[in-house]
């Protein structure tokens, strides 16, 4: 616990500075939240795939943006990308366990927040949502996207050390992740009849504890498993090579 306390007084630098950030992750709260509560009737009986795409990039990518330039992932040199404040903290004598830690708080701070505002007003202003999912099936389905948040976007905060990228690996990357994407819009609906927000409503409300209990562990594990990765990155990578 008092390294997660060293952490959060650690990320308090780079929060301090960007709250013009936060006020505007409120801000674009209202036009998300505007266009996934009101289209929400419509998608349940048709199922339509600009609304599983909405739905990703509200939990994928949307709290993300709203960070400062100063504080996102960058280039720094020829093939070098990483996030500068997390270069400099690398350079200090503070473990780099605690570097770590104060990356995922921040990303947590900014993400989770937003997500949980999001299926809140989704599920008070929507009142087909409320006849489709019980509370309790609405806190499995809120908990299957706030994992997968958690697990797509502890990405973010692990790619902060840095890494060599050439242009073929940024496009093979590329390739990767709008394939994947492609792949998930496209099957899940020829697989199940259903949207990926509709086939996780029906997980929701089938099995409403199973599916939350996966998710939590998901979620811990995708956690776990992106902070090594980032503490042994930091400690084999030369940033001024």
């Amino acid at each position: 616990m008092n390294r997660w306390q060293q952490a959060f007084r650690l990320s308090k630098f780079e929060l301090i500075h960007s709250k013009k950030s936060i006020l505007f992750l409120l801000f674009l709260l209202a036009p998300y939240s505007f266009f996934l509560t009101m289209s929400i009737g419509s998608y349940l009986e048709e199922h339509f795939m600009l609304y599983d795409i909405f739905f990703l990039l509200t939990f994928g990518v949307a709290a993300i943006w709203a960070k400062p330039k100063e504080y996102q992932y960058q280039k720094l040199s020829d093939n070098m990308w990483a996030q500068p404040f997390t270069v400099f903290l690398n350079q200090l004598p503070i473990p780099r366990e605690i570097v770590v830690r104060s990356r995922f708080i921040i990303y947590f701070i900014y993400s989770l927040p937003f997500h949980l505002a999001v299926l809140v007003i989704m599920y008070s202003f929507a009142p087909e949502l409320r006849q489709t999912l019980l509370p309790l099936e609405f806190i499995a389905f809120s908990l299957i996207w706030l994992s997968f948040g958690i697990c797509y976007g502890s990405v973010y905060p692990a790619s902060d050390s840095g890494d060599k990228v050439t242009n073929v690996k940024m496009a093979f990357y590329a390739v990767v992740l709008l394939g994947s994407f492609s792949l998930i819009l496209f099957a899940v609906p020829y697989l199940s009849s259903y949207g990926l927000v509709g086939l996780t409503i029906v997980l929701a409300s089938k099995w409403p504890i199973v599916s939350s209990l996966i998710s939590v562990i998901a979620a811990g594990a995708s956690v776990a498993f992106w902070m090594r990765y980032m503490k042994k990155h930091m400690n084999k990578l030369d940033y001024f090579q």
